[in-house]
Formats: structure tokens, sequence, C-alpha cells
């Protein structure tokens, strides 16, 4: 939601078609606008606010890597010394596909060239970037993953980095049953069941972001009954407000309002997964 709080700011992000929320690291005017929203969202009570690294590369430079996640710990530090609480923040890494400005992350299509070992080794090398000169964060956000070489890659990084601190694994999913590329979601929680039993130091989530919230309770019908008796931690959900990402116009169309009761949904949607006796985190994404 990060991109959503900027534009309501006035910020055109449509600048920054390959680092998207990245991009303002460049201008001192964008740093201002990024702390002024992460400082909106402590305002509203927000638990964990996301650096603005969803849409970096290796092609980024080093510098605004690392200083996406400096303002956004600096962000937090001065809020809680404004008396607010202090908000968690958890590193942002978006998908391979987030990176090609194609929509790809939506669809799942990656060009052949991305394979499991690509993409391991990318995920790999951007994390290391993003916490070098040891940048701490107290979590990290594996967001938006829509196909099964991409998720397998991402959690063969996980098992291997040697960072002990919680880690969440959300979808990208059309229907809150399959993500994009037509796997069944019951394989990718099982391979993330799989993976959380390797390490018994660190906390690991999983849920769907940036999904129509129509999603969230298919997903839940089939999430809840495969988390009992595991480690994995608890469900993160945050949807967008419904509609398609248009890669070519760069805006959301055909949106429908899905946000509609959205308060109502969300209340709903903890009493389930907190009946289940997991955690749960509950936000918005993009709209």
């Amino acid at each position: 939601g990060l991109s959503t709080q900027l534009e309501l700011q006035g910020v055109d992000l449509k600048k920054f078609p390959k680092t998207w929320t990245a991009g303002l690291l460049e201008s001192p005017s964008g740093c201002a606008d990024l702390r002024r929203a992460h400082a909106s969202y402590i305002d509203a009570g927000a638990d964990i606010i996301l650096t603005s690294s969803y849409q970096t590369s290796l092609d980024t430079e080093k510098v605004i890597l690392q200083k996406s996640v400096a303002l956004t710990v600096e962000a937090a530090n001065i809020e809680a010394t404004k008396g607010g609480g202090l908000a968690k923040v958890y590193l942002s890494l978006g998908p391979w596909g987030a990176t090609q400005a194609d929509g790809s992350e939506y669809t799942g299509k990656y060009d052949p060239s991305a394979t499991y070992d690509y993409l391991t080794e990318w995920h790999r090398k951007r994390l290391s970037l993003l916490l070098e000169d040891n940048q701490e964060v107290d979590g990290l956000a594996f967001e938006t993953i829509p196909n099964m070489p991409e998720l397998l890659a991402i959690l063969s990084v996980l098992e291997t980095s040697g960072y002990e601190i919680p880690a969440w694994t959300t979808f990208s999913s059309p229907d809150g049953i399959t993500l994009c590329d037509g796997t069944p979601l019951t394989d990718a929680i099982d391979a993330c069941i799989q993976s959380a039993s390797t390490t018994s130091t660190t906390f690991r989530y999983l849920g769907l972001n940036c999904v129509h919230p129509s999603t969230i309770n298919p997903f839940l019908d089939l999430a809840i009954p495969l988390l009992a008796s595991t480690s994995i931690k608890g469900i993160v959900l945050y949807p967008n407000n419904g509609g398609r990402w248009d890669a070519i116009s760069r805006k959301w169309c055909e949106v429908t309002d899905g946000s509609a009761g959205f308060e109502s949904h969300a209340v709903e949607w903890r009493r389930r997964i907190i009946d289940a006796g997991k955690d749960c985190f509950i936000g918005g994404c993009c709209s």
C-alpha cells in the first residue's frame, strides 16, 4: 500500500516504471515524500511498515538499495520519538517479474531465461546487497510470488541465507486457489511448510497480497486446515482494491471496489485465523 499512500500525496509513480517507489530515493523531495508516507501509516496505527525496495533489482545502484532500508528505519525511529508506537520494519522483496515492468507478477509468465537456478541466485544477491553493511530490519517480506519456480527459489534462499529474522512469503493469485501460473496453492503451501520445518530459529508466515479481496476466503478455506500443527507461525493478508493491472498504461483497470466492506471482512478473516491458533497480519496493497 506504500504506492497508494504516495499517490494520495500527489506523487506520480509512473515516472519510475522500472524502480517504482525506489525511484523517489534519487532526490531529496522524493525522500521527503517517502518519510511522510511511512509516518502516515505509523500514525494510523500500523504495526509493520515496508521498505521502498519492492521493485529494486541487481541493476539498482547500491546507494539506492541501502537507502531504501535506512530511510524506512529512520522514519520508524522518528515517529517512535514523537510518542507513537515503534513500528517494525520489514524488507519489501518483490518478485523478479515486477522488475520487468511488464505485469508478469500477475501472470506468472516469465522469460525462459528466468530458471529456478537463475531466480535463486538473483534473489540471493539482491537480499545480500540490501542488507549489506549490517543494515537491520525486523523481517523479510517476499511478496506477490506468481509461480512455483520463483517460490522454490525464494524458499531455498531463506533456508541458506543465515538471516535469523521472521520472513513471510505472500502469493499472487487470481482466485485464492492457484498461483498465477496455475500451480495449486495447496502445493505452494506444502512447499512453505516443508521449508519452514528445516529451520527452528525463525518464524515463517505465508499468505496473499495484491489480490482481489474475493480471493481471501477461498484461500483461508484451504490454507487453515493445511497449516494446523505446522511450524508456520501465521497468515499475512493484504489484498488490493480489486481490478486488473495494465502494464502498458501503468494503472489499475476494471476496478470494482472490491474493498467495499473491507473492515468487516478483515474482522472475519482475523477471527478465522486467530481461532485456528495462528498469528494474523492484515493490511492493504495497491488500489
